[in-house]
């Protein structure tokens, strides 16, 4: 969890980070947290550990609201060749391994760096 934390302090995309919750004890683990990203976007991070448990969300949106990009393992799309991992952008899932702040933080540098700054949903 605190490893999160350090990753995104140490990125250089990420303006400013918000620990909203925190639980560090044996039977659970939960950190909670809004990142606030370059190109006017939020990163809201959802890690939850338990000894039979986990359940994790990286979504990542724009100033409005509007989704970017979302990684997660929300047990809803049972066909899905990675289940229950998967990714949600441009209004389509698709299948998706179970990323790390690092994978995330990339991906999203990545995309900036396409889009020529700019991460608002495209219409296309």
């Amino acid at each position: 969890m605190y490893e999160i934390i350090s990753a995104l302090r140490q990125s250089a995309i990420v303006l400013d980070v918000e620990v909203i919750e925190l639980i560090d004890e044996d039977s659970v683990k939960l950190i909670k947290i809004k990142a606030v990203l370059k190109e006017n976007c939020l990163l809201y991070i959802t890690e939850l550990h338990t000894k039979d448990y986990q359940k994790y969300s990286y979504h990542c949106q724009n100033n409005d609201g509007d989704l970017i990009v979302r990684w997660d393992n929300k047990p809803h799309w049972r066909d899905m060749s990675t289940y229950p991992h998967h990714k949600h952008e441009n209004d389509q899932v698709s299948p998706s391994h179970r990323v790390t702040i690092a994978d995330v933080l990339d991906q999203i540098e990545k995309k900036i760096a396409v889009t020529k700054g700019s991460l608002a949903p495209r219409d296309d």
